[in-house]
């Protein structure tokens, strides 16, 4: 928050200053993001990860997941809130659910944005990739704002926003359901080059050769660039400013004291 200038707000600059808060809340992002792996339409399979495709379909299938724990915790917010606001009572155990809910949807954001997109090196990298869709997404949508080097969210429409996301891959997937593969990887392509700039000398982005288009899978995937959606100047300014915070980490437990 010091290096963007961001005015974070209370509880998630709670979770900076309590490590067992923070724990509990990635917990419950993790349950509800692993388990999306084997749900919704085009469920993951678990040999996905041994065939050769393009890395951007694996950003979108992580995206899926994390919007879904992002969407999932929306929803028990507010449905709690509407309670609340009904004049109902919570249980401390629903309080404590409610709260958690909460603290998941900033988990989500910032380490989507601020780790997985300048952790490791650029080669295939598709955590990077979706958290530089993330901001990318929020950025156009206007509820992420980088105005006189400082980072604002409007974080009353933020929700509906990175719901929205989670939509957009959620039907592709549906979509797909009838497609050939490799017409799901090129409508794939579609759906992160409509928020993300490919690199310049992008085969796929200039149109990919009848050749290639006729072949065997395996010309898609090798028609790719190692980094086929670059760092935005945002990413590339965060990241020179980062590197040394993250190097410091390296090795570093929770259980560390």
């Amino acid at each position: 928050s010091e290096i963007t200038n961001l005015d974070l707000p209370e509880r998630a600059a709670a979770m900076l200053d309590d490590q067992e808060l923070a724990e509990k809340t990635f917990v419950m992002w993790d349950i509800i993001h692993d388990r999306t792996h084997m749900r919704g339409d085009l469920p993951f399979d678990p040999f996905m990860i041994k065939q050769r495709m393009p890395f951007f379909l694996y950003s979108l299938e992580e995206m899926r997941c994390d919007m879904t724990a992002f969407r999932e915790s929306v929803k028990i917010e507010r449905a709690f809130d509407a309670r609340v606001a009904a004049g109902e009572q919570l249980t401390a155990s629903e309080q404590e659910m409610h709260d958690y809910a909460h603290l998941v949807q900033y988990a989500v954001i910032f380490d989507r944005i601020f780790r997985f997109s300048i952790t490791g090196n650029r080669t295939r990298n598709y955590d990077a990739v979706g958290g530089q869709l993330l901001f990318a997404w929020l950025h156009q949508r206007g509820v992420l704002h980088w105005t006189d080097t400082a980072l604002a969210f409007d974080w009353e429409n933020v929700p509906d926003a990175v719901v929205a996301l989670g939509d957009a891959i959620d039907d592709l997937y549906w979509h797909s359901i009838d497609r050939p593969k490799v017409a799901h990887w090129l409508a794939a392509y579609e759906l992160v080059r409509g928020t993300l700039t490919p690199h310049p000398a992008s085969q796929w982005a200039r149109g990919l050769s009848d050749e290639i288009l006729a072949g065997a899978p395996k010309g898609y995937t090798d028609a790719v660039l190692d980094d086929e959606f670059p760092l935005s100047m945002f990413f590339e300014t965060l990241d020179k400013k980062m590197k040394p915070v993250i190097e410091s980490t390296v090795g570093i437990r929770g259980t560390d004291d």
